[in-house]
């Protein structure tokens, strides 16, 4: 079975299109999103509602950004160092807004976790690994085998799928695979949307590292050009990064 990973669309819906293409080529079988669809960007809505659209071919958990909706939003954010600034709830309350009740309805149906069983391998999806309480654990951005089976000890898996760092990385230690593609919808220190396709036939599993180009300009330029809150602090940190301004 060949299955295209995403996670971290953030409401991008140029980079969202442009990966569900380059999935119709491919011809996957199965899509799996581990969260944050919504957030950060100008369209949620028509996030939330393409995502909606491929039916049974989708799986799909909540994000952090999701449970801001389901939970509200919370005191503090990244391992509880920080608060939200009033910029950053003006732009989460914005975003909420942009959502139709079908859609709120849509991301309230969706679960903390899932598991599926694939060519007798166990797959376990999570935005990230989560404690008892059902808080993120301590974020580590690249972490080591070590550090990712630490992290994923509670629960028992062949694969583990995850995101919320916004970094690539795949590990494998014990036959256990533990992958986060990277953000699909900020473009931090690339100029393309991040995702993968995971194959699963008998005993073998690949996994292979995509990057899809897609008009970051025009992001760039409808953001600007919007009312959306804490717009500025968004596209320097998630589209304006180094390696892209040196080539644009």
């Amino acid at each position: 079975m060949k299955i295209g990973i995403i996670t971290d669309i953030h409401s991008n819906i140029d980079a969202l299109n442009a990966v569900l293409n380059e999935f119709e080529k491919e011809k996957v079988d199965k899509i799996i999103c581990c969260g944050d669809i919504v957030g950060m960007s100008l369209y949620p809505e028509e996030c939330v509602q393409t995502l909606k659209k491929l039916h049974d071919k989708l799986i799909c958990v909540l994000g952090n950004h999701e449970k801001y909706i389901t939970d509200g939003l919370p005191l503090v954010v990244h391992d509880d160092k920080r608060s939200l600034s009033e910029d950053e709830i003006n732009n989460h309350n914005w975003n909420h807004k942009k959502l139709s009740d079908d859609s709120i309805k849509y991301i309230k149906n969706l679960k903390l976790t899932d598991t599926l069983d694939i060519n007798g391998k166990k797959v376990f999806i999570v935005h990230y690994p989560m404690n008892e309480d059902k808080s993120y654990k301590r974020i580590i951005k690249e972490p080591i085998a070590e550090e990712i089976e630490e992290l994923f000890s509670y629960v028992d898996a062949d694969i583990y799928l995850f995101g919320h760092t916004h970094k690539y990385s795949v590990n494998k230690k014990d036959d256990k695979w533990y992958i986060n593609p990277g953000s699909l919808g900020c473009p931090k220190n690339t100029n393309a949307a991040l995702c993968g396709i995971l194959e699963i036939n008998n005993d073998e599993i690949k996994y292979k590292e995509l990057e899809i180009k897609y008009d970051i300009d025009n992001c760039i330029k409808e953001i600007e050009e919007s009312t959306m809150p804490f717009k500025e602090h968004i596209i320097s940190i998630f589209y304006k990064a180094k390696e892209y301004m040196e080539v644009s």
